[in-house]
């Protein structure tokens, strides 16, 4: 069964568990919201004291829950001269007051957290002298892979041998290595990995604008570095109208995550928003849980869309998680495959050393392939017969494009698909028999969908997660045909 989980942050833990109602009234709260996890933050601003800790850890644990802790770096000694909000990574009492927090910490759980806020953009005048020529995005990597070692994994295991430690990485894919995230160090040494799939509300200026289909892309990817490793996904309800949050949920475990955190019991119980997300979550937890159970075990199928590991990218930035917007099943992966059936190639495979090479010999093999404009301008390669994605800017306006279902008709062929949508409906596939189609519009739509390629056993509607759940299925021979109520999915098996 998936796990659904929530942190309790540090300020929580200071003021709502100082007593016996404070702490009874979050444990009801987990319980009525089909919580079976917590995480216990001993630090984001304000240090927690031990016993303090200790004291929440064993009232949830007899209270029937599984508890971990969780660290959030925000508040060190000296600030980034960027964002405030993170740490300088040459400041060496950051180091010690990090080394502080992990043995507190590693003295009360058997397993903690780091929040995403363990980066750092700091480029002051110790850092550029600390970077010793080397850029000041590698040393952002060298410093946090440093410190991390020195200062979080070897005194929170000379303080508890058993202790494990999970590293979340944000969902700002394209700017993971310049400022500290060096995934494949990183991913080697911390024990766990997970992601955060906050992608909030798509038209948000404030927050990125992004696809909701990122959060399944960005899982994926990150399931691609180490699947044994790489064990939830993380969203929140800041900003988030009820239909995105449960779009969140849905594509984090879409993604292959095995636990969901949900961010925080102070936001969801207080904030407007918060409590509505809450009341739709509870709702679709159920619909959730039989997401995860019927996609257990099956294998994620789709078109490549490779990111190298540990490369940067202002240009078109996060574009290959607008891909799924399209109707393209599209898959995050971090090599260049040869196998792959079809392939989308953007600027973030465009740092791969063979790219140019594996682009001709992908498109002599007679493979769909398609290129953005931003990779084309980097490469200097153009194949005759590669259609091109010209975002002009703007992500978003992928979806107005004219041909969208002419690329995406090409792409999926040797998948054995065809889908007729308009945009901003997304197709997933599992094995050769299973099919999630999400409306992420605030309209019903027309879907056809032909699997003419796929297994031929005859499909039923066996989810619909949706605030209004009538949808009709026709068949003839391969082509299943339905309207689609918005903001809803569908799973076909």
């Amino acid at each position: 069964m998936h796990i659904f989980s929530v942190l309790f942050t540090a300020e929580t833990v200071e003021k709502d568990f100082s007593t016996d109602e404070g702490l009874k009234a979050a444990a009801d709260w987990c319980r009525a919201s089909g919580i079976t996890k917590v995480y216990v933050e001993s630090f984001r601003k304000i240090f927690i004291e031990q016993d303090r800790l200790e004291k929440a850890r064993d009232y949830f644990e007899n209270e029937g829950f599984e508890v971990d802790g969780c660290v959030t770096t925000v508040g060190l000694a000296k600030n980034s001269n960027n964002w405030e909000q993170v740490g300088c990574y040459s400041h060496m009492p950051n180091w010690d007051l990090m080394e502080k927090i992990f043995r507190r910490t590693a003295a009360v759980f058997q397993t903690i957290m780091v929040d995403d806020f363990l980066f750092t953009d700091c480029d002051c005048d110790d850092c550029k002298k600390a970077a010793a020529g080397r850029s000041i995005g590698e040393f952002h990597s060298d410093a946090m892979h440093e410190m991390s070692v020195e200062r979080i994994l070897k005194p929170s295991r000379e303080v508890n041998p058993a202790c494990k430690i999970i590293i979340k990485y944000p969902n700002w894919f394209d700017r993971f290595y310049s400022r500290g995230y060096d995934v494949v160090r990183q991913t080697e040494v911390f024990d766990y990995t997970w992601v955060g799939n906050e992608t909030r509300e798509p038209d948000n200026t404030r927050w990125g604008r992004y696809a909701q289909t990122q959060a399944f892309f960005l899982q994926t990817w990150v399931h691609k570095i180490n699947d044994e490793k790489c064990m939830g996904g993380w969203y929140d309800s800041i900003d988030v109208k009820p239909e995105t949050y449960l779009e969140q949920a849905r594509n984090t475990i879409l993604g292959g995550a095995r636990e969901s955190m949900l961010f925080c019991y102070h936001r969801l119980i207080n904030d407007d928003l918060g409590k509505e997300d809450t009341i739709a979550f509870r709702s679709e937890q159920e619909g959730l849980h039989k997401l995860a159970y019927l996609i257990s075990g099956k294998k994620i199928q789709g078109v490549s869309t490779p990111k190298k590991m540990n490369e940067d990218t202002l240009v078109e930035p996060l574009m290959v998680g607008f891909i799924g917007m399209m109707g393209i099943p599209a898959v995050g992966d971090i090599t260049l495959d040869q196998n792959a059936p079809a392939a989308v190639l953007g600027v973030q495979a465009a740092k791969f050393p063979d790219v140019r090479s594996f682009a001709m010999d992908f498109h002599k093999q007679g493979k769909p392939l398609v290129f953005t404009k931003g990779f084309i301008d980097m490469t200097g390669l153009s194949l005759l017969g590669a259609p091109v994605l010209d975002s002009k800017g703007d992500n978003w306006n992928l979806m107005e494009i004219p041909n969208l279902e002419e690329v995406r008709n090409y792409l999926m062929a040797p998948l054995g698909v065809k889908l007729t949508a308009p945009s901003r409906v997304a197709l997933n596939l599992y094995d050769d028999d299973m099919e999630v189609i999400q409306n992420f519009n605030n309209q019903e739509v027309k879907v056809s969908l032909d699997l003419f390629g796929r297994n031929r056993k005859a499909r039923s509607l066996k989810l619909v997660l949706s605030q209004d759940r009538k949808l009709n299925l026709s068949r003839s021979a391969t082509l299943y045909s339905f309207t689609i109520p918005p903001r809803t999915l569908a799973l076909l098996y």
